[in-house]
């Protein structure tokens, strides 16, 4: 489904959270502005998803102060370097963003951003391929 933000068919976005009920109305709400997602509540499901198909877009949620989520974006930029990783975490100051940049993410977004600032976000990168570099 084309949307007022692309005339271009969107590429799908996988959506990553730990918490069900938390990524299901994210999923929603998405779908309901045309795009397309598909979600993974686990690290495996997700790594084996990214590995089995291509998503131009990643929003994973992720706390940068903690090492395992730190080791879970380097492994997922490995899974996935092509496709453009967004991280929602609770704090998005400059020091968050620096560590999240350093461990493969390509945004990050605090977790009180509006549905429209993360749908602009991602109208955004569907619109570029990522560099491999």
């Amino acid at each position: 489904m084309k949307t007022p933000l692309w005339d271009i068919e969107p590429f799908p976005t996988m959506l990553f959270d730990p918490d069900v009920a938390r990524v299901k109305r994210l999923a929603s709400r998405l779908g309901e502005d045309g795009v397309p997602t598909e979600v993974a509540t686990s690290v495996d499901a997700l790594l084996a998803a990214v590995r089995g198909k291509y998503f131009r877009t990643l929003v994973v949620s992720v706390d940068v102060d903690d090492a395992k989520c730190l080791a879970f974006l380097d492994e997922l930029r490995v899974a996935a370097p092509a496709g453009w990783i967004i991280a929602i975490g609770s704090r998005a100051d400059a020091d968050a963003h620096a560590v999240a940049y350093r461990h493969g993410a390509d945004s990050l977004v605090a977790t009180s951003a509006s549905p429209a600032d993360l749908l602009a976000r991602i109208a955004a990168l569907q619109l570029r391929s990522r560099p491999r570099f």
